[in-house]
């Protein structure tokens, strides 16, 4: 639903203003993500847990009102930070075309967007899925209906206004209630491991977002926001393959390999995961390939083409990127949260770094390089690893 809203919504922005008006509400919206991913890949996913392990309603509701609590703490000095940056390095960030204030009010829009993320955790953790489908589909289509309805002059605003309306679902979750359990260990012990999540969250939360308006940002330096806007749409149209295998690895196998961790059938699920996960993605990637131009014409234009090598690296790179999720997720399952952490500089901040290191003579095919090269050594890194932690572990003992 996520993905089919934002095509809908790059599509329309194509018809609407071509490639530089894609990739100007891509930096705005990266800097919704970098105020809002430092709570919600961490904390966001905390409450999910927490409530999934708490039999009391009353303890669900005062849980999420300290993952809110939490989360704004950290999106907070995240925001003041961005904004100040935007303030001042407005045309680095966005081009010409978006003014100061916009990408101020980005940043503000970004603890907005906390809530949402924080009450669909809440709702997983419940396993209400009704509820979070319901959610998805707002979050689609309000920024649909702006960018079709907003005038020529404010559709980046309209959009970015559009990402904090669904803030509003946390008035039906919270309601009346106020009322916060009463001390004792259980409560005590449940907040402080709440807590912990902040740490992982705001480093990775911070990274691929962070990673995304500087890669942008370096390709429309070098070359142009044209191009900028072309890197966007390989990005969207290869993460209709990529999102999907993850979700897949993240609601399916991840699961199955926590239980089997410290057990024979842990490298059995694993070898499971990546043939059941890889080869499909290979092939859909390879389909998407081969039919590159009416794709990329129906979910932008005509003028969104790119040389078959072009398309072929970053499509390669996308592959290596769903490769590299298959460790990722097995060190998940082992709890090896350092190498999780120190992993995540080697994909899309290592992407960053090369374009910065190979900006001169910078073209669209060497920047597709660079993504495959970048998620080579990412997956190269995740793999070795898991086969160290396995070493390390003979009898099956399991990691903190």
């Amino acid at each position: 639903m996520g993905l089919a809203g934002r095509s809908a919504v790059d599509k329309v922005l194509t018809l609407r203003g071509g490639p530089e008006l894609v990739a100007s509400w891509a930096q705005l919206g990266s800097i919704i993500e970098l105020v809002a991913g430092v709570a919600l890949a961490g904390v966001g996913t905390g409450i999910s847990v927490m409530v999934a392990q708490s039999a009391r309603l009353d303890h669900q509701q005062s849980l999420l009102r300290e993952s809110l609590r939490l989360g704004l703490a950290v999106s907070v000095p995240a925001m003041l930070a961005i904004a100040a940056v935007s303030a001042c390095f407005p045309e680095a960030l966005a081009g010409s075309g978006v003014s100061r204030a916009l990408l101020v009010s980005s940043a503000v829009i970004g603890c907005f967007a906390v809530v949402p993320g924080m009450v669909n955790g809440y709702w997983l953790g419940q396993q209400r899925r009704d509820r979070m489908l319901a959610l998805s589909i707002a979050a689609a289509v309000l920024p649909l209906l702006a960018a079709v309805g907003a005038p020529q002059s404010g559709v980046l605003a309209a959009l970015a206004v559009s990402q904090a309306l669904p803030a509003l679902a946390v008035v039906f979750v919270i309601g009346a209630s106020s009322s916060t359990p009463g001390a004792s260990p259980q409560w005590e012990q449940n907040r402080r491991t709440l807590r912990r999540y902040v740490t992982p969250g705001v480093v990775i939360g911070v990274l691929t977002p962070a990673s995304m308006l500087a890669a942008r940002s370096i390709v429309s330096s070098v070359m142009s926001w044209h191009d900028a806007g072309l890197l966007q749409s390989l990005w969207r149209v290869s993460d209709w393959v990529a999102s999907v295998a993850g979700g897949i690895m993240a609601v399916y196998f991840l699961p199955r390999l926590s239980a089997a961790h410290g057990t024979p059938r842990f490298a059995l699920e694993l070898r499971r995961t990546a043939l059941m996960t890889i080869a499909p993605a290979a092939v859909a990637l390879a389909m998407l390939f081969a039919l590159q131009r009416p794709v990329f014409a129906l979910l932008y234009d005509a003028s969104f083409r790119m040389s078959d090598t072009t398309v072929a690296l970053f499509f390669a790179g996308s592959l290596a990127r769903i490769a590299s999720w298959v460790p990722f997720f097995a060190l998940y399952a082992m709890r090896r949260t350092r190498a999780v952490t120190a992993g995540e500089f080697l994909s899309l901040p290592l992407f960053a770094a090369l374009l910065g290191v190979f900006q001169d003579g910078l073209t669209l095919e060497r920047a597709s390089a660079l993504w495959l090269l970048a998620y080579l050594a990412y997956w190269l890194f995740n793999r070795t690893m898991v086969k160290r932690a396995r070493i390390h572990e003979p009898h099956g003992g399991r990691a903190d």
